[in-house]
């Protein structure tokens, strides 16, 4: 699973905006969670269907954006317990 952990300003347009760009390239994030912290938006989003490639492109994108002050990704593999 990706993570993508994006510093934005605070503006009511940046949550949309963020999920419309993944909305634009069909991907449904798995978990978004998102907290105003005194004077940014910490936007947490996770996606499991994407290889790191895309990663890479999508958190390059993001980064972009004018409204976004950083983009951090990560991969995080799920633990599958034992039957």
């Amino acid at each position: 699973m990706w993570h993508f952990g994006i510093d934005a300003v605070v503006d009511p347009q940046v949550l949309p905006r963020i999920a419309g760009f993944f909305a634009q390239r069909s991907i449904v994030p798995a978990q978004l969670k998102a907290q105003v912290d005194d004077d940014r938006m910490r936007i947490e989003i996770a996606v499991d269907t994407m290889d790191r490639h895309q990663a890479e492109c999508c958190a390059a994108k993001l980064r972009e954006g004018f409204t976004v002050l950083a983009v951090r990704v990560y991969r995080h593999e799920r633990l599958v317990a034992a039957a």
